[in-house]
């Protein structure tokens, strides 16, 4: 473990959440790269998600006291990844989540912390940039840097935490745990980064902290580059509901948090979607509106074709609808 963790003299309780499903294959040596970085005190609490394979069996032959297994139904990797966050010890000083088929750069735990751990008691999430690699561990390049910060303005409409970087303080952990496993939130992220924008600082490291594998199994995945990244985007919203996934969160975030939100930020929020007996709809000023929602111009572009799409009723096609 780095020294520089341990600060004035005293470790923090460092919890990782790992949420595996059919990743026999690559989940020791993600495990391996965490618990090598991981303080004695520290715990990885891990759900597998209904596998098929042999991944609780790789699991249980690492035998670190440290690691804990439960397995459980499949439920999707969000609502299981939010089911562990819900069961989180509530005494952690910082808790960061992980897929399974990374690998943790040295450091990873010791970086997230120093730019937590300035935060004390006001919510805050961290998030990094990633090394693309495919299955071999071969470079792919770095993820590139996000053109804006991040913003609540930002949050509403686009993510920028990609979940396997993520770290979160005590604080924030309470703010989210407060909602315990919300109904309507498929990218437990994106809902990170929605929640603590909003009640606390999202920090962003340009540095690459772990080696984030491309592979066909990969349950969202990144792409190669900016036409890799710009197909991924595609291949999704052509297979779901993408604003119905957008309104939905929303949805969730009015119900759990709305009456916490300052007068500013219920504007905000009124200003760009109809919000009426728990059904979220975009607006006319979130379609047409100057105020700059995502990160970079095409982005945006594309954003407010689809928004248009779904409020005229066009796209999805009804059987496309979650």
């Amino acid at each position: 473990m780095d020294t520089a963790l341990s600060g004035a003299g005293q470790t923090p309780l460092v919890v990782v959440l790992m949420s595996t499903y059919n990743g026999d294959r690559f989940v020791a040596e993600q495990l391996h790269s965490i618990l090598e970085q991981l303080p004695a005190s520290g715990r990885v609490l891990v759900r597998d998600d209904g596998s098929s394979d042999q991944t609780v069996a790789v699991i249980q032959t690492l035998g670190d006291p440290r690691l804990q297994l439960v397995q459980g139904s499949n439920l999707g990797f969000s609502r299981s990844f939010l089911t562990l966050l819900d069961s989180a010890p509530t005494d952690a000083d910082m808790v960061m989540f992980s897929d399974q088929d990374d690998v943790w750069l040295p450091g990873k735990i010791c970086r997230a912390w120093q730019h937590l751990s300035p935060f004390g008691d006001q919510p805050a999430l961290y998030g990094s940039a990633q090394m693309l690699v495919d299955a071999n561990l071969r470079e792919l390049g770095a993820t590139k840097p996000w053109p804006r910060g991040p913003s609540l303005t930002n949050a509403l409409a686009e993510n920028m935490i990609t979940g396997c970087t993520a770290g979160i303080n005590r604080a924030a952990l309470n703010v989210l745990r407060s909602a315990g496993v919300p109904e309507g939130v498929r990218f437990h992220d994106w809902w990170l980064y929605l929640v603590i924008s909003a009640f606390g600082r999202v920090v962003w490291d340009n540095q690459p902290t772990l080696l984030y594998r491309q592979h066909g199994n990969n349950q969202i995945g990144h792409g190669t580059g900016w036409l890799g990244r710009e197909r991924q985007i595609v291949r999704f919203i052509l297979r779901h509901d993408w604003v119905g996934i957008l309104l939905s969160q929303v949805g969730a975030f009015m119900a759990h948090y709305g009456t916490q939100l300052s007068p500013a930020q219920r504007q905000l929020i009124s200003d760009l979607f109809d919000v009426r007996g728990g059904r979220v709809a975009p607006s006319w000023r979130l379609i047409f509106g100057p105020q700059y929602l995502r990160q970079s111009a095409s982005s945006e572009l594309s954003f407010r074709v689809l928004l248009l799409l779904h409020k005229c009723g066009i796209w999805p096609p009804p059987a496309r609808r979650l």
